[in-house]
């Protein structure tokens, strides 16, 4: 995977919104005058993805990524993610409590699974001052504390309670008024690390993490799933 920028996916990324009624279209990057990627969302058309990413700070440049409309097959909300010619599913079920979100990546000679959990946890506090959102856990992977893991404040920063890498986050402001009373944009940030920061997983990481941590977002914090918004 390269970009027009022929650099490394930034570390770092946050959305910055023309238009805070409406989120059509907006931009990704570390500052606002360092805009690097571009979203398009289309809640409407089933036929079209729910959102693409582009390079650059239009929506003139190379696509990189896909997001396609979930499908409900069963009791299981199932998201195609394309980047380049590779396509992953992300899978949540109806019933998971804590709103998980699944999926695997071909990482060199081995496959290895990864799941968006819900945080408030020490990742994502200094995102905002209200703070909570989800981390992408590769769960083969021990963390930082050599799985020890435990309670938030004694274990390893990027490591979960159950011992695992926590290797990319993204955050948004809690809602303390239901959706449908709050007509702005809910604010994202996404960060990258350990391993996820490191390059250690592959070029096309970040691009899927990135793709995937918005198809959260969207559903979590806007309440866009792709069938309706939820209000």
């Amino acid at each position: 995977m390269s970009s027009a920028t022929d650099n490394e996916f930034p570390s770092y990324l946050k959305a910055s919104f023309p238009n805070r009624f409406t989120i059509p279209i907006f931009n990704l990057g570390a500052h606002a005058h360092d805009l690097r990627f571009t979203v398009t969302m289309d809640t409407f058309c089933q036929e079209s993805p729910l959102m693409v990413l582009y390079d650059g700070s239009t929506d003139n440049g190379s696509v990189l990524a896909t997001v396609d409309m979930p499908k409900d097959n069963q009791g299981t909300y199932s998201t195609t993610v394309k980047v380049d010619d590779t396509a992953i599913i992300m899978a949540n079920h109806k019933d998971d409590l804590r709103h998980l979100y699944r999926f695997s990546l071909q990482l060199d000679s081995r496959r290895e699974r990864f799941e968006w959990r819900p945080t408030q946890g020490n990742e994502v506090c200094n995102m905002f001052r209200h703070a909570k959102g989800f981390k992408l856990v590769r769960l083969k992977s021990y963390g930082p504390g050599n799985g020890k893991g435990g309670k938030r404040d004694y274990r390893h920063m990027d490591e979960t309670s159950d011992g695992k890498e926590v290797v990319a986050v993204w955050a948004t402001e809690k809602n303390w008024m239901p959706l449908n009373l709050i007509p702005t944009n809910k604010p994202f940030k996404f960060e990258l690390r350990a391993s996820g920061k490191s390059g250690e997983l592959g070029s096309q990481f970040g691009y899927f993490a990135i793709a995937t941590a918005l198809k959260v977002w969207s559903y979590e914090a806007q309440g866009i799933s792709g069938f309706h918004i939820h209000v």
